[in-house]
């Protein structure tokens, strides 16, 4: 009856350590949470945004102002590119390791992605080495082995390829599947802008044009298609009759940029619509064909908003005369020019 009653003593207690043992395996599974620090220039995204991308890859909120850990994010712009880094504090404020991100573009949500990105690769790994059971624990005195039975030795994990260590965690599968674009293949990016313009050689007297201008950038190249107008220009004699003539043009352009600068090729064609101011009115179409080159630059004024400058060198490539009463007035010039503004927004 004794030796029943120790025996079911012995099975309780060993549900118990069992128990007690799942626990703390539990304990250390729980999500790790860090503290954030972020500091970021002028048109890069916010604190908000950076959290949101690490939450998105983690599936779930690993910030909290009441974890002992922090990480500072630095995002620092330069003339032509930018630094990033991702600094450790442990719960003492002592450094615990870093990563540096630089980059040679200026295109800071790009690498705000990608860091977002390592830093919630690093949390799962911290938060898988922190969950992995100490393998190499001796089981203390009085719950090991039975008397008279050999002594138990520390727990060898058995070797395994697929099993990751907290000294070389391993990244899973899904890491590599989901990693940011490189730089050998950039997402595009499409803005949309529109502006006044002046033209010149192309009426009597400088003309005002609008613009709407659709482009396509990726980091070192883009491509811009636009519709141009212009107001109504009116050329007149000495006696007072004249012709009026309002141009209607497609543009296109293929772009290089360095930093904020861009050099263009440009072709723009379309209709030069004219109209006699005289006693017997006559009007006439006439097509217009410009190639030339540009000279730009960009000023971001925001996460997404930018304004920006440009300077065309035209050919014309057809020219026109306008005449009245078979003589003509005045002649469009071999070579025309536009300087304009232009305002828009980006869309990643």
């Amino acid at each position: 009856m004794i030796i029943r009653r120790q025996g079911r003593l012995v099975w309780a207690g060993a549900v118990l350590l069992s128990l007690l043992a799942l626990s703390g395996r539990e304990a250390r599974a729980a999500p790790l949470t860090v503290r954030l620090e972020y500091a970021a220039g002028p048109g890069c995204p916010d604190a908000a945004d950076f959290k949101a991308i690490v939450i998105a890859r983690l599936g779930y909120d690993p910030f909290s102002e009441s974890a002992p850990e922090r990480v500072l994010v630095r995002i620092e712009p330069r003339t032509e590119a930018i630094d990033g880094r991702l600094e450790w504090r442990d719960s003492s404020g002592n450094w615990a390791g870093e990563q540096t991100f630089p980059s040679v573009s200026t295109d800071c949500p790009r690498l705000v992605r990608a860091m977002g990105f390592a830093l919630a690769v690093q949390i799962q790994l911290l938060a898988r080495a922190t969950a992995a059971p100490d393998a190499n624990v001796v089981p203390p005195a009085g719950t090991g082995s039975p008397p008279g039975a050999a002594p138990v030795g520390p727990i060898a994990a058995p070797p395994s390829a697929t099993t990751p260590s907290p000294e070389a965690p391993t990244i899973p599968r899904g890491t590599a599947d989901a990693a940011p674009p490189t730089a050998g293949r950039p997402r595009p990016v499409f803005a949309l802008g529109a502006g006044p313009s002046v033209g010149l050689g192309m009426s009597s007297a400088p003309v005002m044009l609008a613009r709407l201008v659709g482009a396509l950038a990726w980091q070192h190249v883009s491509v811009e298609l636009a519709a141009v107008v212009s107001l109504p220009a009116t050329t007149r004699r000495a006696d007072g009759n004249g012709f009026t003539q309002q141009h209607l043009l497609a543009s296109t352009a293929a772009c290089a940029t360095v930093t904020r600068w861009n050099g263009c090729l440009v072709a723009n064609a379309g209709a030069v619509r004219m109209a006699g101011e005289i006693d017997r009115p006559t009007s006439a179409t006439v097509l217009i064909v410009q190639v030339g080159a540009r000279v730009g630059i960009t000023q971001p004024l925001g996460r997404r908003t930018f304004l920006g400058a440009h300077a065309d060198g035209l050919v014309n490539l057809t020219r026109w005369t306008g005449s009245l009463d078979q003589v003509p007035v005045w002649t469009a010039p071999r070579f025309a020019a536009a300087l304009g503004v232009d305002a828009g927004v980006q869309f990643p």
